[in-house]
């Protein structure tokens, strides 16, 4: 069973989940089968191996996908942080450390900016920024909100680097909050991640102001309207629908765009399946009352130790692909699943 999708589709390719080997192939493909957008990270590690370097390997790879994709008729975009930072940057203190962030994150986006210019179709400069706060102090909640005022910075000052080129966009995951329990703690916890997963982020792009929990609130210059697509990552199809119109109302979209990520679940891929379908459904409703231009599905392709993908690492579309790219997977002859 296929649907027909009210929006363009897009797949996502981690830096973890990419083949270097066969990423053009790869690109190729995912145009063949119906992505229009296809989003790939970008390995600072690799790119930047030492403090102020440039690897000419990693620059000219990244280079020539850029060309595959024009060829592929693929919009393809780069994300400049995920999970992983460089271990020069993290020894340092990363983005635990404000002067040092401050320092080498805006070459690292400067470089990017002058390596692949306007050969790529939009740029996003942090992925899931609260994870980048939640890898370094989980349990602590006072370091945990200096690294979110820093991450905050991040963002603007990829902003005013990467502005006016192709179109920058964020990556916010969103989840619905509910407390762990009836506790007052449980409460208190509840109502701190809320506020570091919607207001933070939402309210600080609409107004210019970082509300972070157990911080005084900071104008932050240029950060009010520091993004030309508003993109959303969530982890449960069935929130979709209510998390897109709570974050366009908090940011009180208008003109600009809306893209969503899924973030697939391990499991069966039956299981997949379903959940693609029910996202399917979620953001088709959801097109009809918001701006919403790109659904997205991450990962696409299985690893090993990691099999959520909708492609396996044979190349071969599962059953939840053929869910997701619909009539254009039909037609496309990739081999079934074994």
């Amino acid at each position: 069973m296929t649907k027909q999708h009210a929006t363009a589709l897009g797949a996502v390719v981690p830096a973890t989940h990419l083949d270097r080997t066969r990423a053009h192939e790869d690109i190729t493909l995912l145009g063949q089968l119906g992505a229009t957008v296809v989003r790939v990270g970008v390995d600072w590690a690799w790119m930047q191996p030492t403090a102020g370097s440039v690897n000419g390997d990693a620059a000219e790879f990244y280079s020539g996908l850029t060309q595959t994709a024009r060829s592929a008729g693929v919009s393809l975009q780069f994300a400049l942080l995920e999970r992983e930072v460089p271990k020069w940057f993290d020894n340092e203190g990363g983005f635990g450390d404000a002067k040092w962030a401050g320092h080498w994150w805006p070459r690292w986006v400067q470089l990017c900016a002058e390596s692949f210019g306007d050969d790529v179709g939009g740029w996003i400069p942090i992925d899931h920024p609260l994870s980048v706060a939640n890898r370094l102090f989980p349990k602590d909640p006072r370091r945990h909100g200096e690294v979110l005022d820093t991450v905050v910075t991040a963002w603007r000052d990829a902003w005013r680097i990467l502005r006016g080129g192709p179109p920058v966009i964020t990556s916010f995951g969103l989840e619905i909050v509910r407390p762990v329990d009836q506790t007052i703690p449980a409460e208190h916890d509840a109502k701190r991640l809320d506020q570091v997963r919607f207001r933070l982020w939402l309210q600080g792009l609409r107004d210019g102001t970082a509300s972070i929990p157990g911080r005084a609130d900071r104008d932050v210059a240029d950060l009010a309207g520091s993004f030309d697509v508003l993109g959303l990552m969530v982890r449960h199809e069935r929130d979709t629908l209510g998390l897109l119109h709570r974050a366009a109302e908090q940011i009180e979209l208008t003109a600009k765009p809306m893209t969503v990520t899924l973030v697939l679940p391990a499991g069966r891929d039956a299981d997949r399946e379903r959940v693609i379908e029910r996202y399917l459904d979620e953001t088709t409703e959801a097109a009809t009352g918001l701006p919403l231009s790109t659904i997205l599905v991450t990962p696409t392709f299985d690893i090993t130790g990691d099999e959520r993908g909708m492609i396996t690492r044979d190349r071969d579309l599962k059953d939840s692909g053929r869910m997701f790219f619909g009539d254009a997977a039909e037609s496309e002859r990739v081999d079934d699943e074994p």
